[in-house]
C-alpha cells in the first residue's frame, strides 16, 4: 500500500499537465485531493473522480488559497500536503518583453505560491508529516534564451522554498521543489508543434526524449509522501538528465 494512502493532499494548476497528472498520480496512491484551477471548464474532469474535489479560483487571490485548505478540511477532515504548480510562461528580450508580463509572470508563479503556503501551514501544523512541494524547473537552475521572465521567477520560487524549508524544520514540514525538464504539458505544446525546435529541445536532453507529465507526478507524489520523510530544502531535477549536462 502506498504511504499516500488516506492523506489529503490539495494540488493547483489541476486542469491539465503535471498538475492534472499529480491528481490522478495521488489518487491511485490513495489519498484524497482538492484540485484547483481557474475555471470551472477546466476541472470538469476532476469532478467525475472519487475523493477528489474541485476549486475554481485564481491562485494570487488569498480567498481562493483559503478555499482550497478550507475544501480539504470541510470533504476530507485534514490537509497533509500542497503541490503548488500553477505556473504561467513568458518570454521575450530583456530590453522588448513588455514589463507587465514580467509582473503576471512573478504574480502567478510566485507570489501565489507564497500565498499557497502561507494559507497551508497552519493546517500542515496540525498534520502528522506535513509537507510542501512546489513547480520550480530547469529554468529556474540554467537560464534560457529570451526566457529572463520565466528563468527569475522558477528561480526565485526555488529559493523561496528552500528558505521556507528553514523556517518550518523544526516543526516537522518539510518543503520541497521538483523541477521538471522538457516536458509534454500544454505550455510546451507550441514549441512541441515546431518540429525544428521539437527536435532541438529533445537532443539537448542526455535520455534523447521529452518527459512524461506521469513521470514528474511520480516525483511529486514521492516528496509529498511520508517515504521522503527526511528531505527538505531540495531542488530535484526531473530532466532526464539535462542539469547533469
Amino acid at each position: 500500500m502506498s504511504s499516500n494512502a488516506g492523506r489529503v493532499y490539495a494540488v493547483t494548476g489541476a486542469a491539465s499537465g503535471i498538475g492534472r497528472a499529480t491528481v490522478e498520480r495521488l489518487v491511485d496512491d490513495g489519498a484524497s485531493v482538492v484540485a484547483v484551477d481557474l475555471t470551472e471548464e477546466g476541472l470538469d474532469w476532476a469532478r467525475r473522480v472519487d475523493r477528489v474535489v474541485a476549486v475554481a479560483g485564481d491562485v494570487t487571490s488569498e480567498a481562493t488559497n483559503d478555499a482550497m485548505v478550507g475544501a480539504a478540511v470541510e470533504h476530507f477532515g485534514a490537509l497533509h500536503g500542497v503541490f503548488l504548480n500553477a505556473g504561467v510562461p513568458g518570454f521575450g528580450l530583456i530590453d522588448r518583453a513588455p514589463m507587465a508580463t514580467f509582473d503576471k509572470v512573478m504574480e502567478v508563479n510566485v507570489r501565489a505560491v507564497a500565498l499557497g503556503m502561507r494559507a497551508a501551514l497552519p493546517r500542515l501544523r496540525e498534520a502528522d508529516d506535513g509537507a510542501i512541494v512546489v513547480t520550480g524547473s530547469t529554468s529556474g537552475i540554467g537560464a534560457d534564451p529570451s526566457g529572463w521572465t520565466y528563468n527569475a521567477s522558477k528561480a526565485a520560487v526555488i529559493n523561496m522554498a528552500k528558505a521556507a524549508a528553514l523556517d518550518v524544520a523544526h516543526e516537522g514540514i518539510r518543503v520541497n521543489a521538483v523541477c521538471p525538464g522538457p516536458t509534454k504539458t500544454g505550455m510546451t505544446q507550441v514549441m512541441r508543434d515546431r518540429e525544428e525546435s521539437a527536435e532541438n529541445m529533445r537532443r539537448a536532453v542526455p535520455m534523447a526524449r521529452w518527459g512524461e507529465a506521469s513521470e514528474l507526478a511520480a516525483a511529486v507524489s514521492f516528496l509529498l509522501s511520508p517515504d521522503a520523510s527526511f528531505i527538505t530544502g531540495v531542488a530535484l531535477p526531473v530532466d532526464g538528465g539535462v542539469t547533469a549536462n
